[in-house]
């Protein structure tokens, strides 16, 4: 059974919105730490290093385009070296991930502390409860949405350029010339200096992986929307990232710079525009840094699910909440460890930058050299593959400085990634299974994971149709009613029985959608839950000697009101019925309102009946 939901939602413009609020999250840290570094060459370094970007980004064209199943630095990977490659890249992207969670809580609390001091002191704290009500959201399954996105993202580009076009007015004709001296420190540094440089901002660039995430919900023609997507972050990071590190450095006096380093873009905008700017950068930058966390987060578990989809995790990490559908031991995981790593390091910004470095440029190296690998297989040899090869080289030659640089990085990165390595090599190979099933916490979670047996699904499937096969059977049951089931409910489908009967027709249509929340949803499930399974054989059982056919239908959607009224538009019923909802304000705000979603998309011909 294939599933019915329409997975591309993503236009160019609302791809652009969901990068856009990933990567353009680090030009609000990046210029502090590298300045912690370098000092005045950081608006050379960033520069340097946008030059590397657009050509890794080019790259990450072609890699979304040739996986429209997603699934990142891990697909490609795989396709290019193996699964255990395919592992060790996706070891790397969670270290990513996890470092991208820490900083972009850290940071986003750093900027409300500008416009709140008193909040300063307790920025560690507050990091972690942000991160707790991540995960509890994420648990619970707040829904990703690519419109909220582009509301952040533009907002953000707004102010972005407005702080731009401020300083610039404002800057003196002796700060155009030390702007001018910034960017051309380059001449005065060692070859090493310009490597570790080069290596540390590539930082500002963090984020740019996200897109090879969104390609199954990227609507086709793939490689077009990709293009003009990516296009559009490059286009953007270029206007933003570079110009306003040069005018943090240049503008903001040295004592700002010396004591507002995790926030300099909000000084700059008090500096050139008054309160009103600082207060518009605040709001702007702390949410989306807020936002890119739960986007770390999502990445993360997503990893997560994909390696235990292919091995090499225990599938005790890809159980499902039985009330929200959601995987929530991954889930807890994705969390636990950025929690742990904003206590260790007490939130300093530098050093959660230093630690970035690791996992960031090795699932660049891997991406970029894993579809060299694609290409030389296929025959290219044109000057596009040796460009591309050229990007390897400096992206691994950056990944290797950061070796040598920057050793708590690589501590943690490589003890991380071991860890995660070894786990994935003693659950392939069956090294802890003995043990683990000996512990009685893990052999409930193991018998809840396997509970759905072949034997129980190929049962309670008899007769459940997809959509698009409910369609073809229309002119053999035609009915005019849809039921909507969430869970056993005689008496909503005793209403679906009545009423079919009382217009004279033999069969009704029962739908059961199963809410599948997240942009970045790969591999979704090709059968029913259990529950959609217990609930879809519940009804057939109940129309049992009614002298009533019924048709199950099972669909898969972040949005159930959206497949729902589809469904009834293209099966032309006239009546939805659906029972009263049992749940709560909290869940209808994160997860949406069926009833509410179901009244303003079902055709006006179609009547919404709800049933106690």
């Amino acid at each position: 059974m294939r599933p019915t939901r329409d997975t591309r939602q993503l236009n160019w413009l609302l791809a652009w919105a969901v990068v856009f609020c990933d990567i353009g999250t680090s030009v609000y840290y990046v210029p502090g730490i590298l300045y912690g570094h370098v000092r005045d060459a950081t608006p050379f370094f960033v520069l340097l290093t946008t030059g590397g970007f657009v050509l890794l980004a080019l790259k990450y064209i072609e890699i979304s385009w040739r996986n429209p199943e997603g699934g990142g630095v891990v697909t490609i990977t795989t396709k290019a070296f193996g699964p255990m490659w395919g592992c060790l890249g996706g070891m790397l992207i969670t270290v990513d991930y996890f470092l991208t969670t820490a900083i972009s809580a850290v940071s986003g609390f750093q900027y409300i502390g500008s416009a709140f001091p008193a909040l300063d002191q307790h920025i560690v704290l507050l990091a972690c409860g942000g991160v707790m009500v991540l995960a509890l959201l994420n648990i619970i399954g707040i829904r990703e949405s690519a419109t909220v996105a582009l509301v952040m993202a533009g907002s953000a580009l707004v102010v972005d350029l407005i702080v731009i076009g401020s300083s610039l007015s404002f800057m003196e004709p002796s700060q155009w010339a030390d702007l001018l001296q910034h960017l051309g420190t380059g001449k005065d540094l060692s070859s090493y200096d310009l490597l570790v440089g080069f290596a540390a901002a590539w930082l500002a660039f963090s984020g740019l992986e996200s897109i090879s995430q969104l390609s199954p919900a990227m609507r086709f023609p793939l490689r077009r929307t990709t293009r003009i997507a990516m296009f559009a972050v490059i286009a953007t990071m270029i206007l933003t990232s570079p110009i306003l590190t040069a005018l943090s450095v240049t503008v903001l006096p040295p004592e700002i710079k010396a004591s507002q380093s995790e926030r300099f873009i909000s000084e700059l905008g008090l500096a050139s525009g008054g309160l009103g700017v600082k207060l518009a950068v605040v709001l702007t930058a702390s949410t989306l840094l807020l936002f890119a966390s739960n986007t770390a987060i999502i990445g993360s578990y997503h990893v997560f699910l994909a390696l235990a989809n292919r091995g090499f995790l225990p599938q005790v990490i890809a159980l499902r909440s039985a009330i929200f559908n959601t995987p929530h031991i991954a889930i807890y995981i994705a969390t636990a460890v950025p929690i742990f790593v904003i206590l260790v390091t007490r939130g300093q910004m530098v050093i959660l930058g230093d630690m970035y470095a690791f996992g960031l440029l090795g699932a660049f190296v891997f991406s970029s050299l894993s579809l060299d690998m694609i290409r030389w297989r296929l025959g290219r040899r044109d000057f596009g593959f040796w460009l591309g090869a050229f990007t390897t080289a400096m992206v691994i030659g950056a990944w290797a400085i950061n070796f040598v640089e920057k050793d708590l990085a690589t501590l943690f990165g490589g003890t991380v990634t071991a860890i995660g390595m070894l786990t994935a090599i003693g659950v392939r190979d069956g090294w802890f299974m003995d043990i683990l099933n000996r512990i009685p916490a893990i052999r409930r979670l193991q018998a809840r994971a396997y509970r759905a047996s072949e034997s129980f699904i190929e049962e309670g499937l008899k007769g459940v149709v997809s959509l698009a096969e409910a369609i073809e059977l229309k002119p053999l049951f035609p009915s005019s009613t849809l039921l909507t089931l969430r869970g056993e409910n005689p008496r909503l489908i005793q209403e679906g029985i009545t009423r079919a009967k009382g217009k004279g027709e033999s069969a009704i249509y029962c739908i059961y959608v199963e809410e599948w929340p997240g942009l970045f949803d790969g591999n979704t499930p090709h059968m029913p839950n259990e529950e959609g399974v217990r609930t879809l054989k519940h009804a057939l059982q109940e129309v049992k000697d009614k002298n009533i056919e019924m048709i199950p239908i099972w669909a898969i959607s972040h949005n159930a009101a959206d497949v729902i009224a589809k469904a009834a538009k293209q099966l032309e019923v006239e009546a939805v019925l659906v029972g009263v909802p049992r749940r709560t304000a909290f869940y209808h705000m994160l997860r949406g309102h069926i009833v509410k979603g179901l009244m303003r998309r079902l055709p006006h011909n179609c009547h919404l009946v709800i049933c106690n």
